[in-house]
């Protein structure tokens, strides 16, 4: 806790092109992950999210709303939880799991049911089955060591997958603590490897719909898959 509010204090102090200046630099992450580990999720950082966010999440839950037509959903990565009030407010009983302790003191304070989860580890998400189990930007956040773990975890939970994950971007380098940026070839093959195939329809629907909502080009690439038939 003391950790997370003294990186917020910098963070704050410290002009937006400053830190872009300290994000470019080799050393630069691996000496953040020594100082604050996970901490870097914190008030402010998550403040930024919801704030560039905002609108995103009110067209994301519209389509998977009048979509997919869940009841229950898992929110994997839920991280402040302003997607999950979003659907919660649209009638989707939601649930949701993160690592960060401000993730989870967010979310909570939305009224959304949140606990703990570290996906690196062995275990099962709870309360699954779920009808829908989503997850937006989560995946380039682990080593690729977890990546079939990860996947392994929400096919387990539910029988459809709503999935976000950042690709390789040359022009603009790696983000912050992006350890496994993979094309969407790579997730598509990792979920064929667990009976999961890409509804086509549904992901080309949402893709069209969220691009001409202007939604925040990272969000608006989602992967839908459904488990295999038989």
């Amino acid at each position: 806790m003391l950790r997370g509010s003294f990186y917020d204090l910098l963070r704050r102090l410290c002009p937006y092109r400053t830190r872009q200046w300290f994000k470019s630099q080799a050393w630069f992450e691996p000496l953040l992950r020594i100082a604050f580990g996970n901490s870097v999720y914190s008030k402010s950082y998550y403040e930024d999210v919801e704030r560039i966010e905002a609108e995103s999440v009110r067209h994301i839950s519209d389509w998977i709303v009048a979509s997919l037509a869940p009841r229950r959903l898992m929110d994997v990565g839920c991280g402040p939880g302003h997607l999950s009030r979003a659907l919660a407010d649209r009638g989707v009983e939601v649930v949701g799991v993160d690592l960060s302790d401000e993730a989870i003191r967010k979310t909570s304070q939305k009224g959304i049911p949140v606990s703990h989860f570290d996906l690196t580890k062995p275990g099962v998400l709870p309360g699954a089955p779920y009808d829908i189990v989503l997850s937006c930007e989560v995946a380039e956040h682990l080593e690729e060591r977890y990546a079939g773990g990860f996947v392994e975890k929400l096919t387990n939970a539910g029988e459809t997958i709503y999935l976000t994950a950042a690709e390789p971007e040359p022009d603009q380098g790696i983000g912050m603590y992006h350890f496994n940026e993979q094309p969407n070839a790579y997730w598509i093959e990792l979920m064929r490897k667990s009976d999961f195939e890409l509804d086509e329809d549904a992901t080309r629907d949402a893709r069209m719909l969220l691009a001409d909502t202007s939604v925040i080009a990272y969000l608006a690439k989602p992967m839908i898959f459904r488990r295999r038939a038989g």
